[in-house]
């Protein structure tokens, strides 16, 4: 007996996604951390002080199995402005600017989105 309500498709469908080679898993994670990064770069605050600022330091890495967004060596600091830390001698606390977890929270649907697109279109 023949079955055409759509179920045996959306399990071939299902099958195929979980069966996702790993060099097109790497190029989608590759494709979403350039978006977040593109997305990130403005929301980081620009310091006064220092010529080298976190927006330049910015960048993807794709190291064996991983996909990163990372900062460079000069921004090791990324942290504290993200989280807050406290001042010197103990006077007192910085407050943190959350800028990559709120361009995470606002964009990651979109970057889910994204992902599972592409993965669709180079799987068929």
């Amino acid at each position: 007996m023949n079955n055409n309500n759509g179920f045996e498709d959306m399990l071939k469908k299902m099958k195929t996604l979980l069966n996702v080679n790993k060099q097109v898993s790497l190029d989608v994670l590759e494709e979403a951390a350039k978006y977040f990064a593109e997305k990130l770069k403005p929301k980081i605050p620009v310091a006064d002080r220092n010529s080298k600022h976190l927006r330049d330091q910015l960048k993807v890495v794709v190291k064996n199995d991983m996909v990163q967004v990372i900062f460079e060596d000069a921004g090791w600091y990324w942290h504290l402005v993200e989280h807050g830390h406290r001042k010197r001698g103990g006077r007192g606390r910085v407050k943190g600017r959350h800028f990559v977890q709120n361009t995470w929270d606002a964009e990651s649907e979109k970057i889910s989105k994204i992902m599972v697109e592409k993965i669709i279109q180079k799987m068929e």
